[in-house]
């Protein structure tokens, strides 16, 4: 039996029916595909695709010319309210999408008996 579980840890395709309260954080595609990393009684925790920051300017707050700006790229997780959602499609057994499940991981000492 599939449990809503599951799928965290996974890449799943989710369509939103809203997406332009995402806007703010750059998601501007009303659908995707999103890792899971968490859900939770308000909604699905995702990795965000690409938050990029660039240094545009000095220690003393000059601005630093284009050619040598850096930017940097930043990890991100997002939640989408359950009510933003209108479907989600989980791809069972796919490679690269369906991964194993982190509550299955072996954690803790091993003893050896004899």
């Amino acid at each position: 039996m599939f449990k809503s579980e599951d799928i965290i840890g996974d890449i799943v395709f989710i369509s939103f029916n809203n997406n332009e309260c995402l806007s703010e954080i750059g998601i501007q595609s009303s659908s995707g595909h999103y890792l899971v990393k968490g859900l939770d009684h308000l909604g699905l925790w995702v990795q965000h695709p690409g938050i990029f920051i660039k240094k545009t300017t000095d220690s003393n707050g000059n601005p630093i010319p284009l050619d040598i700006q850096t930017e940097d790229k930043v990890d991100g997780v997002f939640l989408v309210a359950w009510n933003f959602i209108n479907t989600i499609m989980h791809y069972p057994d796919r490679d690269g999408y369906d991964f194993p499940s982190e509550f299955d991981k072996e954690v803790g000492f091993k003893t050896k008996k004899g």
